[in-house]
């Protein structure tokens, strides 16, 4: 009985160790730590900053479509001190590439997995682009660990992928992810709608939007937010597109900051007005 414990402590031992380093906009060094935790048999890689910081809510970045949690470095700096992590969803990045196993369910699963695993909450949760339905999901099966939400540029609800996206997205030089990954995510692909689950959702939710063509949330799609929400802030960046951090990434971080430094205030008014 004692066997499996020792391996579980010291293969955990193991993955613990590395850090990176990050400059945050004043020129200071900040060290992050990088880790790894198991679902269900697949590794999945995180970034975690400042995790001893304590009276300003934490935040999750879940990234979009075949990005990794280390797209977010820029975002983990400038946000300093605050505690960031950024996760890497199954078959992105450094974490596990299985063959099968690329289904909507499966993805919610790898954000709940590093949430529980680092016991997270009262936290703000980010995701951008196809990574939004994934955030959904989760804030509407564990509405009571959010101080926050953060949606940025999707509607709620996963597409059923056409083998045509995976072509087109095979057809980039150097390939954004290993093609048996699009392949498996094509073929276990199927359309979830989210909309009527969006009133379980109680925390705040800020909404960000491109205002230019390219952007993949409409102004109807934004104004259906809008009424299912509780509690709702829609901000539409007129110059940008689906990349909403151009051409003005200082408005772009700036306004997660300020929504960021809202959830600060209810929480700390919380936390004086609880016995």
């Amino acid at each position: 009985m004692e066997m499996p414990l020792i391996v579980v402590r010291v293969r955990r031992i193991r993955l613990s160790i590395c850090f990176r380093r990050l400059e945050n906009i004043a020129g200071e060094e900040l060290m992050v730590r990088e880790d790894w935790v198991v679902n269900k048999g697949v590794r999945l890689h995180y970034l975690d900053s400042n995790p001893e910081v304590c009276g300003l809510v934490p935040i999750v970045f879940v990234p979009g479509a075949l990005a990794s949690g280390e797209v977010y470095g820029t975002e983990i700096a400038a946000l300093a001190p605050r505690r960031c992590i950024a996760v890497t969803l199954r078959g992105r990045g450094q974490s596990d590439a299985p063959e099968t196993g690329y289904s909507f369910e499966d993805h919610v699963s790898d954000i709940e997995a590093i949430i529980s695993e680092l016991g997270l909450n009262r936290f703000c949760l980010m995701a951008y682009s196809m990574g939004v339905p994934f955030a959904i999901a989760y804030a509407s099966h564990h509405p009571q660990t959010l101080a926050g939400l953060i949606i940025a540029d999707y509607p709620a609800g996963y597409p059923a992928l056409g083998p045509e996206w995976a072509d087109q997205t095979l057809s980039v030089v150097p390939p954004r992810a290993r093609p048996h990954v699009i392949r498996g995510l094509q073929r276990e692909s199927a359309e979830v709608l989210l909309w009527d689950r969006l009133n379980r959702i109680e925390c705040p939710v800020l909404i960000l939007r491109g205002g230019r063509s390219d952007s993949l949330l409409t102004a109807e799609e934004a104004e259906m937010y809008r009424q299912r929400l509780r509690n709702v802030e829609v901000v539409v960046f007129e110059e940008s597109g689906h990349e909403l951090w151009k051409p003005d990434y200082n408005r772009f971080i700036g306004t997660i900051r300020g929504f960021l430094q809202q959830l600060d205030s209810q929480d700390a008014s919380l936390r004086v007005n609880t016995p």
